[in-house]
C-alpha cells in the first residue's frame, strides 16, 4: 500500500514538471495558470498511462531476457504509434477548445508535436534502460538459484539411491560370498568399489557422458546379480553414436533400483528389463510385475529426474504406464 502511494505521488510530481516545462516554452505566459495547464497535464497522464499499459503486456508476451533486440524493436513502434495518434487527438481537441477554428494542422501542432515525440521517446530510452538492467540482474539472481536448486538436487540423489539398504544388502552378500567362494567375494568387492567411487567422481558433475553412466551401470548391475542370480535379465540396446551423448549422472541407477524395489523378481518368472537408445532419448522399460509387499510409491526419484533435467534441455522425462508395462524416456542431451 506504502509502495502504491510513493508512486502514486512520484508519478503526478513528474507530470506537474513536465506540464510546466511545455507550458513555459510552448506557450503565452501571461495566461500562465490558465484551465489549458490542467488539460496538458491529463495529455501527459494519458499518455504515460498508455506507454505504461503497452510496457506491461509486453513483458508478458515479449519479456527482455528472451529476445532484447525484438522487444525493443516492437515496443519502440507501439510507443511512437500510440503517442503519435494520441498526443494529435488530443492537441486538436485542445485547439478546438481554445479557438474553434476547425483546423486539424495548426502552428502550435507543429511546433509542439515534434519535441513531444522525441521528450516521449527520450523517457522510453532511460525506462528501457532501468528495465533491461533489472531483467538482467533477475536473470543473473534465477542462474545462482538454480546453482543452488541442482546442487540441493544432487545431495538429494545420491542420498536417495545409493542409501543404507543398498550398502546393507550388499555387505550381506559380501559376508555370504567370504565363506562360499573368496575369489568371487574380492572381485565383488572391487565392483562395489567402483559404484563408490563412480559416486564420489560425479558428485560435483551435472551431466555426463552416456558411456560412462552405462559403465557404472554395469558395475551395479553385477552387484544386483550376485544378489538376484537369474531373477532378473537386462538387455542393452545402445546405438554406438549415441554413447558420448549426455545426460544426468546415476539417473539410470536409479531407475533401475526402483524397477528391481517395485516388481516381483523369481527364476521361474524372471524380471526383464530392457535399456536401448531410439532417436535423441534412451529408454529403460520393464513389465509391470508388482510385488505383493510394496510400499505405495512416492514418485521422488522421478519428480528428481524431471526437475533436474528441466535446467538442461526443454525435452521432456516422459514416463508411460498401462498397467502392463512401464517405460521412463529419457532425453539425450548434446553438449555444445
Amino acid at each position: 500500500m506504502k509502495n502504491s502511494q510513493i508512486e502514486i505521488i512520484n508519478k503526478l510530481g513528474i507530470t506537474i514538471a513536465i506540464t510546466l516545462f511545455f507550458k513555459i516554452i510552448f506557450f503565452r505566459l501571461d495566461d500562465f495558470f490558465d484551465w489549458d495547464l490542467v488539460f496538458i497535464a491529463a495529455i501527459v497522464l494519458i499518455i504515460w498511462q498508455g506507454n505504461e499499459i503497452i510496457d506491461k503486456s509486453l513483458n508478458k508476451s515479449n519479456p527482455w531476457i528472451l529476445n532484447a533486440r525484438k522487444r525493443l524493436i516492437i515496443q519502440s513502434v507501439f510507443t511512437v504509434v500510440y503517442t503519435s495518434i494520441t498526443l494529435f487527438a488530443l492537441m486538436y481537441i485542445l485547439h478546438q477548445l481554445r479557438f474553434g477554428d476547425g483546423r486539424v494542422i495548426n502552428r502550435k501542432m507543429i511546433e509542439i508535436f515534434p519535441p513531444a515525440i522525441l521528450f516521449t521517446l527520450a523517457l522510453l530510452a532511460i525506462k528501457i534502460g532501468i528495465e533491461f538492467f533489472n531483467a538482467l540482474k533477475n536473470s543473473l539472481f534465477e542462474v545462482e538459484k538454480y546453482k543452488t536448486e541442482s546442487i540441493n538436487a544432487q545431495l538429494q540423489n545420491l542420498k536417495s539411491q545409493l542409501n543404507p539398504h543398498f550398502l546393507f544388502n550388499n555387505l550381506s552378500v559380501l559376508t555370504s560370498l567370504v565363506y562360499k567362494n573368496q575369489d568371487k567375494a574380492a572381485f565383488f568387492i572391487n565392483e562395489l568399489a567402483k559404484v563408490y567411487r563412480y559416486v564420489l567422481d560425479t558428485k560435483n558433475a551435472e551431466l555426463v557422458p552416456l558411456q560412462e553412466e552405462l559403465a557404472f551401470l554395469n558395475h551395479y548391475i553385477y552387484l544386483q546379480k550376485i544378489r538376484f542370480e537369474d531373477s532378473i535379465l537386462f538387455e542393452f540396446n545402445i546405438e554406438e553414436h549415441k554413447k558420448n551423448d549426455f545426460l544426468l549422472p546415476m539417473c539410470l541407477q536409479m531407475l533401475v533400483e526402483n524397477t528391481i524395489q517395485h516388481n516381483e523378481t523369481s527364476q521361474a518368472n524372471p524380471l526383464k528389463v530392457l535399456i536401448y537408445t531410439h532417436h535423441n532419448t534412451l529408454i529403460i522399460e520393464n513389465p509391470i510385475l508388482p510385488r505383493s509387499n510394496v510400499t505405495d510409491s512416492t514418485k521422488t526419484g522421478l519428480k528428481n529426474i524431471e526437475q533436474r533435467y528441466s535446467f538442461f534441455t526443454d525435452e521432456k522425462v516422459v514416463v508411460h504406464n498401462n498397467g502392463l508395462l512401464f517405460k521412463v524416456i529419457l532425453p539425450l542431451i548434446q553438449k555444445k
